[in-house]
């Protein structure tokens, strides 16, 4: 018997065509990740990650492992590997803490995959078409909120202002506003990728109309953290290709937070001593950040240098499944960089800075390098979405909340 392989070029025309559409599908599913996953916490909460696992087990089956670009793929993996080193050394079993587990091997399938796709501008820009009306149709449940008049919980009820009535802020499918505007950082430089690269009349006007419609969502979710970020995100897409652009946009936005007196009041409330005062006491910003470095040992007292490099463990101390197990003095950090240095160490926190700051780096060199201008145009918003995700991390744990990698890690990919 002969070992000679032969090939059937109906067959492998066939098995390609398939790939295509189950890899046009997986995007698609990306988008719309956040939905599924907000369908699966209601309908099972305390089961969802096993909606989670079935979904993951499918993108790894698809995905076309010959094509995988590792340079990308390697980034994240010293995270991964400080990742796996933190639980084994400190005895954390992760099958318990799976929901620590999912935000590592989630993602790292993410980028398995988008690694492989041989990425061009049409599927470039369908995947942010895709994203872009996932975001519409969440900013189209944040708009009948404010139609009806609906409030989130009291707490995110924003009463300390210097007006005569309550902002209510919208939250969308999402418990909390916090958590919506980081879909909204996104959404903003995908939607304005999709304008400055549209083709006719209609499509700047619906791209433009959507761009709009982010803007205000993020206006009326109050969230200084992503206010911030969405204004940093969309000055790094302008200054890629037009520095006196970004700096116009910048002026405007300046303008804009110190005119309209309930952002101006929410913006700078942040820098007032009153708000340092309570935000140092229990379950403030500067309070959590300490606790985060106390937990590391860098305050109140050296705890060993195994705690000061590898922290206490995925999952024990700064994030929502600590609060979720009922551990003794957990919390939940406002900041991806100082929750990560909390369970995961100095080595966590150095290597997820890593992780970030490559893939910018090596965005942004791709980005200089394209000389075709709408490419350069759609690579240029990716970094900035991507930019404005990395920032918001500074005052809100993005990386704790699951549903937003689903966007995020494709585009880093992209980069």
């Amino acid at each position: 018997m002969s070992n000679q392989k032969t090939t059937n070029p109906a067959l492998e025309t066939k098995q390609t065509l398939i790939r295509r559409y189950l890899e046009e599908f997986t995007l698609l599913t990306f988008a719309f990740y956040p939905w599924y996953g907000r369908l699966a916490d209601t309908i099972t909460p305390s089961k969802s990650y096993w909606f989670d696992i079935l979904y993951f087990v499918c993108v790894f089956a698809v995905i076309d492992y010959r094509h995988i670009r590792w340079e990308k793929v390697m980034r994240f993996a010293p995270f991964m590997l400080v990742y796996f080193w933190s639980s084994a050394i400190n005895g954390v079993p992760l099958l318990i803490f799976k929901e620590t587990l999912r935000r590592v091997v989630g993602p790292f399938g993410i980028m398995l995959f988008a690694s492989a796709v041989d990425w061009d501008y049409a599927k470039l820009r369908r995947l942010l078409i895709y994203i872009t009306i996932s975001g519409l149709l969440m900013g189209g449940v944040a708009g009948y909120q404010v139609l009806t008049k609906q409030a989130p919980q009291s707490e995110w009820l924003d009463t300390e202002l210097d007006t005569d009535r309550t902002i209510i802020r919208v939250w969308s499918i999402f418990s909390i506003p916090t958590y919506y505007s980081i879909f909204v950082d996104i959404s903003i430089l995908v939607a304005l990728g999709l304008l400055l690269t549209s083709s006719g009349w209609f499509e700047r006007f619906v791209w433009g109309l959507s761009f709009l419609g982010f803007l205000l969502a993020q206006l009326l979710t109050y969230a200084r953290g992503g206010l911030l970020a969405s204004a940093f995100g969309l000055f790094v897409a302008l200054a890629v290709e037009s520095l006196v652009w970004a700096c116009v946009a910048a002026a405007a936005a300046v303008i804009g937070a110190l005119t309209i007196p309930q952002l101006r009041d929410r913006l700078l409330t942040a820098f007032t001593w009153a708000y340092v005062q309570e935000s140092s006491q229990p379950g403030g910003r500067i309070y959590q950040w300490g606790r985060a470095l106390e937990n590391v040992g860098i305050l109140g007292g050296f705890k060993g240098i195994r705690q000061l490099l590898i922290g206490t463990g995925p999952g024990t101390f700064g994030t929502q499944s600590s609060i979720n197990l009922g551990l003794h003095g957990a919390l939940r950090i406002d900041s991806a960089y100082y929750a990560i240095m909390a369970e995961y160490g100095l080595l966590g926190v150095v290597s997820f800075v890593y992780f970030v700051v490559s893939t910018l780096l090596e965005g942004l060199k791709k980005v200089l390098n394209t000389e075709d201008k709408r490419v350069k145009l759609l690579l240029a918003c990716v970094l900035g979405a991507v930019s404005a995700w990395a920032f918001h991390g500074l005052t809100d744990n993005v990386f704790d909340y699951f549903y937003v990698l689903s966007w995020v890690f494709p585009l880093a990919m992209v980069l």
